[in-house]
């Protein structure tokens, strides 16, 4: 039965993204620019796990599927700070792949977390971004158009095409002109730009 929380996801990376962005642009109306600022947790030892911090939130989604050129990624975590142990112990670890070290609280605020937590695991690194985004509505899929700055300095531009149906998401990728580009999520992105090497894993 198809899982209606996964979604199909397609994205391209570049300096400039005109040529994308004027094609979303004469296929739907943008939405206003949403600005964020998040912390993105990578693990050396996995590329499946997106982890981010927004809002005050902890933000989890697992790359379950790899079809053809599509990634398959389901949510299974979005909860507030403080953050209880068990959850870190339980469900934020494992999906890092690493072991999680003694913990000496109870619960952890988001700073609490990063400085105290994350940063005494050698495997694991913070990347903070800025986001400026616009949403697109297309038949039977959505789309993005983002600016992205990292850790204060490197800024690239990202398009990308989410749906639940692989074909709605095939189809937007050949109206987009995207037919010839490689799909990189963030996870991938992130750790390029960090010098970070991907993983010695493949998903199925």
């Amino acid at each position: 039965m198809p899982d209606p929380q996964a979604r199909f996801e397609f994205r391209i990376w570049g300096s400039h993204l005109d040529a994308a962005h004027q094609r979303l642009d004469a296929l739907a109306a943008a939405s206003d620019p949403r600005e964020s600022a998040e912390t993105y947790i990578l693990s050396r030892l996995t590329d499946t796990a997106n982890v981010k911090i927004r809002d005050n939130l902890l933000d989890i989604k697992l790359l379950v599927e790899q079809q053809g050129r599509l990634e398959r990624w389901r949510p299974v975590l979005k909860t507030g700070f403080p953050l209880d142990s068990r959850t870190l112990v339980e469900v934020c670890f494992p999906n890092l792949r690493v072991a999680p070290p003694a913990l000496e609280r109870s619960a952890y605020t988001h700073g609490e977390l990063i400085q105290d937590v994350v940063r005494s695991i050698r495997d694991l690194a913070t990347v903070n971004v800025a986001k400026k985004r616009y949403g697109y509505k297309l038949e039977r899929c959505t789309a993005e158009f983002a600016i992205v700055e990292i850790d204060g300095g490197n800024v690239s531009e990202t398009v990308q095409v989410e749906a639940e149906d692989p074909v709605a998401a095939l189809g937007a990728i050949v109206q987009l002109g995207l037919s010839a580009q490689p799909n990189v999520n963030y996870i991938r992105h992130l750790k390029t730009m960090i010098g970070m090497s991907p993983a010695p894993e493949s998903t199925t």
